[in-house]
């Protein structure tokens, strides 16, 4: 949840400085409008996530979160080539850093049970 803002402000700065890994997007303001929907939209994935761990069943929130990271990997892997030919692909690693991680860390979370309820168990 506090990343989101981060990188949102993040992707402005970089439009009209261009400077910082998204410096890139000055040469190209107009791709700006997708990171600010983006990511908005995955900060709310984020909201999501943190009020449903109360949920009885909070493995489904894991889910969403590993099907929300994998939607700008894959828009990475289609686009891979005008992406890279762009003037923002230095900020690619960060992008893959992110979302990767954040596959990473749900598919632990489900590994090590924590998304499972147990009534009456902790643990």
């Amino acid at each position: 949840m506090i990343l989101t803002p981060c990188i949102t402000i993040g992707a402005y700065v970089g439009v009209f400085t261009g400077r910082g890994p998204y410096g890139g997007l000055a040469e190209n303001p107009l791709a700006v409008s997708g990171l600010a929907q983006a990511y908005p939209l995955m900060g709310l994935v984020a909201v999501a996530m943190w009020t449903g761990a109360q949920d009885p069943a909070p493995r489904r929130f894991s889910l969403l979160a590993i099907a929300a990271h994998c939607v700008p990997l894959s828009a990475l892997a289609m686009l891979w080539g005008p992406i890279m030919a762009s003037p923002i692909s230095p900020a690619i690693p960060l992008s893959f850093l992110i979302h990767g991680g954040g596959i990473a860390a749900e598919l632990l979370s489900l590994r090590a049970g924590y998304g499972q309820r147990c009534s009456g168990a902790i643990g």
